[in-house]
């Protein structure tokens, strides 16, 4: 007799190849899958692990959700601190179970309310401050049902037209702009990064918010913003009916450890960046053990 367990995992995004396993690269999916194995909880040779949302090389993530199924019995024996306990025992610091849960057997974690993304423009080489009310006015304009086909990496079979239930400026506890916050119930391939690129053009003043509107709202009409680097990129939570405690444990607030600093210019840069990443690694480590504190 099995159970299925569904857990909050996080990860930075640096040293994997994404989310979804691949032959010879590491990968979030496979590392999960390794410890499974290594624990003796899964049979060797199958994919047990499910990802609530597939992450490119590079993207961090505060919150994914994973499913699998154990033998009861184990879930019986140790309860959600010794899952987390043994999975994390199991794989490196870079990344962590920080919740779980059992949920029905017919779980699917791909079948979320909503998923939402932070970008940090602040920290792209080329980004230019704007206020917090003009970056919402841009914002405003992807909320809604739309075709992203200007937005996103077009895929065989799947549809470009989502539904966005949120855009906002993501700010700093001076109310300072890090970058934007974006939630929809799911989005097409590379379509935040994008977006995130067309509001860098659009601070430098190479583009004007009427191209991107018309862009926007015009999909057969060919436009391309570029797409900006994956590595301010994170998966910050994902909100799943079946998940609850999940969920309300990903809410827990706590002080998010970043501040707004004008970057160098030059050759300078480049140092300033790799500080900058430094910092982002400490906030999702400092989210997951907050969480982890909380169990």
């Amino acid at each position: 007799m099995t159970v299925r367990v569904a857990v909050a995992v996080g990860y930075l995004g640096n040293g994997y190849s994404g989310s979804q396993v691949q032959p010879n690269v590491p990968t979030v999916q496979g590392e999960l899958e390794g410890a499974l194995f290594r624990l003796n909880w899964c049979a060797k040779g199958t994919h047990p692990v499910t990802l609530s949302s597939r992450t490119d090389g590079g993207v961090d993530a505060r919150m994914n959700i994973g499913s699998f199924d154990i033998p009861a019995q184990i879930w019986e024996g140790v309860g959600e601190r010794g899952i987390i306990t043994a999975l994390n025992d199991q794989i490196a610091t870079d990344i962590r179970i920080w919740a779980a849960q059992s949920v029905d057997s017919e779980f699917r974690t791909r079948d979320a309310i909503s998923r939402t993304y932070l970008y940090r423009l602040q920290a792209l080489n080329g980004w230019t401050p704007v206020s917090v009310d003009e970056l919402n006015e841009w914002c405003s304009i992807f909320v809604g049902e739309h075709d992203f086909t200007n937005f996103c990496r077009q895929q065989e079979g799947r549809s470009t037209i989502k539904n966005v239930l949120s855009c906002k400026p993501w700010v700093d506890d001076r109310g300072e702009v890090l970058g934007f916050s974006i939630e929809a119930q799911g989005f097409v391939w590379n379509q935040v990064r994008r977006i995130a690129s067309a509001f860098v053009g659009l601070s430098k003043g190479k583009y004007t918010i009427d191209q991107i509107s018309q862009a926007l709202h015009q999909p057969e009409v060919p436009a391309d913003f570029g797409r900006s680097v994956p590595e301010w990129l994170t998966l910050w939570h994902i909100e799943h009916s079946e998940t609850p405690y999940l969920c309300t444990k990903a809410k827990l607030e706590f002080v998010l450890p970043l501040v707004v600093e004008k970057p160098p210019t030059g050759r300078a840069f480049s140092l300033w960046a790799e500080k900058a990443r430094r910092e982002q690694d400490q906030l999702h480590q400092a989210a997951w053990l907050n969480h982890l504190n909380s169990i």
